[in-house]
């Protein structure tokens, strides 16, 4: 893609999905339309995520990392049909587990500069360490005689691993000083925002939500959950680039 022509193709990117994001945060602020017109606007923004960047072409790109890139924004469509559209939450988070394996995968690259098969070690001791994380998080839930299902248990897991590489793909871009780097960290700080208000909201289904400053708290995690999410799907597309965007 020429110089001039990624330009072109990324503002329109951008303000595409600056005038869906509009169009959805008046519906949830106001509800002025349905939910399912909101839902529709929100999917279609992930959607072009995933088109934008299946367009990015360039001699210089990483083209593995792109590729890494393409599927995990891929499995985050899937993810968000599953969830967002037929309200499947196990098999969306799963999806979701897949997409924050491939961000491993790419953050791990990164920080060792190495390709896939000589830091398949490195790769899979991080996956390793995630799952330890995970069994011992449920331990202590049983412990609290926390009834453990299948949700709980993915739920656990993906967050383990979104927390994990928010903290690897800040401390890289620091170190780095990368635009794609930087910009691959901003969204996936967004992203870790958007969970944390997810889990918030699903909170409500644990702890009675009537009244007090919850209440408030869970309107604004209502809300939230997609004002974090959609700019951290556009910024993590984006990062797609190579730094002579």
């Amino acid at each position: 893609m020429k110089f001039m022509n990624r330009r072109i193709v990324i503002y329109i990117f951008i303000i595409a999905e600056l005038m869906l994001y509009t169009g959805f945060m008046y519906i949830d602020i106001t509800g002025m339309a349905s939910y399912v017109f909101s839902g529709w606007l929100k999917f279609t923004g992930i959607i072009l995520c995933f088109l934008y960047a299946l367009l990015i072409r360039n001699q210089k790109e990483d083209k593995t990392d792109i590729f890494i890139l393409r599927i995990a924004l891929l499995f985050t469509v899937i993810s968000d049909l599953f969830i967002l559209m037929l309200d499947i939450y196990l098999i969306g988070l799963f999806t979701f587990c897949i997409v924050q394996a491939l961000y491993l995968v790419r953050i791990r690259r990164w920080r060792n500069q190495s390709d896939l098969v000589t830091g398949s070690g490195i790769i899979i001791k991080a996956f390793g360490r995630n799952i330890a994380v995970t069994l011992g998080i449920l331990v202590v839930l049983l412990v609290f005689k926390v009834k453990i299902e299948a949700l709980v248990v993915v739920s656990c897991f993906y967050f383990i691993s979104i927390l994990f590489n928010v903290i690897d793909a800040v401390s890289i871009a620091f170190k780095s000083k990368i635009k794609r780097r930087i910009l691959f960290a901003a969204g996936m700080v967004l992203f870790l925002l958007c969970d944390i208000n997810v889990g918030i909201f699903n909170v409500s289904g644990f702890i009675d939500i009537n009244g007090g400053w919850f209440t408030t708290v869970y309107q604004f995690a209502a809300i939230a959950m997609w004002m974090f999410y959609l700019p951290a799907q556009t910024i993590i597309a984006i990062s797609g680039l190579s730094e002579s965007m």
